[in-house]
């Protein structure tokens, strides 16, 4: 096999872009960015080291495993200290040279050897050196949280900290949770500088136990109950009622209990009862409970097992029932959803955590972190100047009859219709008025599309409450060997809507038929018709049809792209569901689709070759349908960041590879949501601030220095605060980067399953909605009938 070449980042672009045609105007904008001020010289001094066996310096995951396994040892010689390069560095003079021995379990029980020399360079750091040394970015870093840690109000969690004293109840009916307010802070590397980022982040704690929930499920003498809430459990976090920690549960062992689990307490042999009992002064209810395992690795690399009482235990974070509770997220809105002067309010108080005066009770000679900052020299204020950020154009939208359409509008004549003439609506008889109003509610809805929808064979379930029912019905129509004389099913769903799973599985997996899962009681509402418009809608592009299209630029159709979306999701059991998404048409609204789930333990190399093949596969496709080969392809990538760059590598190598074996260029485009950036405008008096519309792009100014990236905030937010998307363009040989943020916002306009502008473009939300609907739902790849289209909507 040819050996696969490294491929670097791209390089930023020089991209006026007061020259773009795209642009309409300019706007300064607020971001949450902090200045630091290094009012005193600090001294960094500078240890070279040497791993043995060697680890390659690019494989950054494995020396990041490594010096986590060495963190302890290296603490209690150097302090706090962190790795750039091959050299560690710290504010603690070390005249001896060291070597600290660990171990690393990646299939298997590997032994390293870290030696480090002795000082050999002291770097001083000064006020200057913050703008423009990328080594000062892991120093802030380090000093920051020292100060933070330095804070008895604060809780950490991995990268979130929290602030304890401010928890608030939030409790319904269904629900009850524990809110702590917090933050989470980066350094960013930006044109004008290097800056502290500063992101509100909360953490949720159910006060419900795991105990609690063990026992709502009944799970003592039932396996496939036990299963259950394996599957619902493995891979969640919790905390424990008895310490400021939080833990990622990797099994649930009914098997064991707290008065069978014994171990080594202080040269006796204990369980868990008389543990808790003499250690925490805590006594456990219930001595047969099961255990939840944790597994770690100790101080010398070995593998450690944690087992914790589920008494003593409380999930984090919100489950499907919480987030269905609309009660309860209304309640819980009133702690996270701010608006834009509102927020930038609660930013700021991050400053009262760095100069708070409290003093740990636990540990007096401890300085606080007002104590700190004066220590290091430290101050950090917000960034008084704005920057500028840029409008573009609106995306001019077109549906039927060359008509321009508005999102906006209620009703417009679709671009492309497709046959709704030979259906079938399959209903349980006491929803037999539901049906009979659900059809009569399509016929009138399809008139303001152009639509015609005929009336169905009707197909009434007598016992509809066992999924093997319907599915079993359902083969007669569309299993192996049948014909199909129908465009699609309806499955109208009374009190029994927990069979939608199965149903689900059923069309897409193993039969590979259109289907759509209707509750009886969302057209018992009076906004029965703007539900049904929406269903069509729906049904209307899962068949092929199209509701609208965007007018791309001229030079962006010349060059005949595929637009690819890439989403994968983790699936129980350590599995990964990779969803691709391929255009096959100049408007980007026809789709070939695939979906791979891989096993981690056995395969976790196809997560890195899954792509590739699957963009042969497209590009045969494209060719198929049009008779040419697309000349560029662009491919929008989410579920990877920026930090999993060495991760990439075989993925990128291999998909270079294969576009340069057809002779087609192509651009890789990470994509974030999750952005730690706010925008605002702000009113010229009054200092309120306020959303920026549709179309904001910061291509400047706040975006890395070295990297081509930028942000857009492709929708019109009326409510709380926009959270703009990163596009970081990081590999490829197309060459034309002015026309990546305008198609970009073009493509965000035209995702079939939403009347309106998404987040991110319309190939990689289909990506992320076939990933989600696998992991949660059908837990299988798309059926063979199924490749072309867009079934899963």
């Amino acid at each position: 096999m040819e050996a696969l070449k490294t491929i670097d980042f791209l390089p930023k672009p020089k991209i006026n872009a007061n020259n773009l045609k795209f642009v309409l105007n300019s706007k300064q904008v607020y971001a949450n960015l902090f200045e630091i001020i290094v009012k005193k010289e600090l001294r960094l001094y500078q240890y070279p080291f040497e791993v043995s066996p060697p680890i390659d310096a690019g494989d950054i995951r494995m020396r990041e495993k490594l010096f986590k396994a060495a963190n302890k040892h290296l603490k209690k010689i150097y302090g706090d200290c962190f790795i750039s390069g091959d050299s560690l560095y710290s504010m603690k003079k070390v005249n001896e040279a060291q070597t600290i021995k660990c171990a690393i379990y990646l299939k298997g029980k590997t032994e390293y050897s870290i030696g480090i020399n002795k000082f050999e360079q002291e770097r001083i750091i000064k006020q200057e050196d913050i703008q423009k040394d990328p080594l000062t970015k892991q120093f802030i870093e380090m000093i920051i949280r020292d100060i933070l840690h330095s804070n008895p109000r604060l809780e950490f969690y991995k990268g979130i900290f929290v602030i304890s004293d401010e928890k608030h109840k939030i409790e319904t009916d269904r629900v009850s949770v524990t809110f702590y307010p917090g933050f989470t802070t980066s350094f960013m590397e930006t044109d004008k500088g290097n800056y502290l980022n500063v992101t509100l982040k909360n953490k949720i704690i159910q006060n419900e136990t795991v105990y609690d929930y063990l026992n709502y499920y009944k799970y003592q003498k039932n396996e496939d109950v036990q299963k259950d809430i394996k599957d619902e459990l493995i891979g969640r976090s919790f905390k424990v009622s008895y310490a400021k920690r939080n833990y990622r549960i990797d099994d649930i062992l009914f098997d064991r209990s707290p008065k069978k689990q014994t171990f080594n307490y202080n040269g006796k042999t204990v369980n868990l009862i008389e543990y808790y009992e003499t250690a925490k002064k805590l006594k456990i209810k219930d001595p047969n409970q099961p255990l939840i395992l944790v597994r770690k690795t100790d101080s010398q690399g070995e593998p450690l097992s944690l087992y914790f009482v589920p008494e003593l235990c409380s999930l984090a974070g919100l489950d499907d029932e919480s987030v269905k509770d609309g009660k309860f997220m209304r309640e819980l809105a009133n702690y996270t959803k701010f608006e834009p002067t509102d927020r930038v309010e609660k930013t700021n108080e991050f400053l009262n955590l760095l100069n708070d005066p409290t003093v740990d009770k636990n540990n007096p000679e401890k300085l606080s972190a007002k104590k700190k900052c004066e220590l290091y020299g430290i101050e950090v204020r917000p960034v008084k100047d704005l920057f500028t950020a840029y409008y573009m154009k609106e995306t001019k939208l077109i549906g039927g009859n060359n008509k321009d359409v508005k999102s906006s509008d209620r009703t417009f004549p679709v671009l492309k219709k497709e046959n709704m003439q030979n259906w079938l609506c399959f209903y349980e008889k006491s929803n037999y008025s539901d049906a009979e109003n659900l059809y009569n509610t399509l016929s009138k809805a399809s008139k303001a599309y152009g639509l015609k929808i005929a009336e169905p064979e009707w197909i009434e379930m007598n016992n509809g409450s066992k999924a093997k029912d319907w599915t079993d019905t359902a083969e007669d129509y569309f299993g192996k060997g049948v014909k199909r004389d129908y465009d699609f099913v309806v499955f109208l769903l009374g009190r029994n809507d927990k069979i939608y799973t199965q149903l689900k599985k059923h069309s897409l997996c193993k039969n590979g038929y259109v289907s759509q899962v209707v509750k009886a009681k969302s057209i018992q509402k009076k906004g029965a018709m703007s539900v049904c418009s929406k269903i069509l809608l729906q049904l209307n592009a899962k068949l092929g049809g199209i509701s609208y299209k965007a007018s791309v630029d001229n030079n962006v159709k010349e060059r005949k792209l595929m637009i690819v979306g890439v989403d994968s999701s983790h699936i129980k059991g350590k599995r990964t569901g990779v969803a691709m998404v391929a255009t096959l048409n100049d408007s980007y609204t026809d789709f070939y689709n695939k979906e791979q789930i891989i096993d981690e333990k056995n395969n976790k190399e196809q997560l890195q070759y899954c792509v590739s093949t699957f963009i042969e596969e497209a590009v045969t496709a494209y060719n198929n349908k049009n008779k040419e080969m697309p000349k560029g392809v662009i491919i929008y990538r989410q579920g990877v960041s920026l930090q999993q760059k060495d991760y990439l590598k075989t993925e990128i190598a291999q998909i270079d590879m294969s576009c340069k074996t057809k002779h087609v260029l192509y651009y890789y485009i990470l994509v974030n949501t999750k952005t730690t950036f706010k925008f605002f405008e702000k009113a010229k008096k009054g200092g309120e601030y306020y959303n920026p519309g549709s179309g904001l792009l910061v291509i400047d100014g706040v975006t890395n220095r070295n990297y081509f990236e930028f942000y857009i905030q492709p929708q019109e937010v009326t409510q709380g605060s926009a959270t703009p998307t990163c596009f970081h363009v990081a590999y490829g040989d197309l060459n034309f980067p002015e026309m990546i943020p305008k198609l970009t916002f073009d493509l965000c306009h035209i995702y079939s399953n939403w009347q309106g502008t998404v987040r991110m473009p319309n190939v990689i939300k289909a990506a992320e909605k076939l990933s989600k609907m696998t992991a949660k739902y059908t837990l299988g790849e798309l059926n063979t009938n199924l490749k072309i289209g867009q079934a899963y909507l």
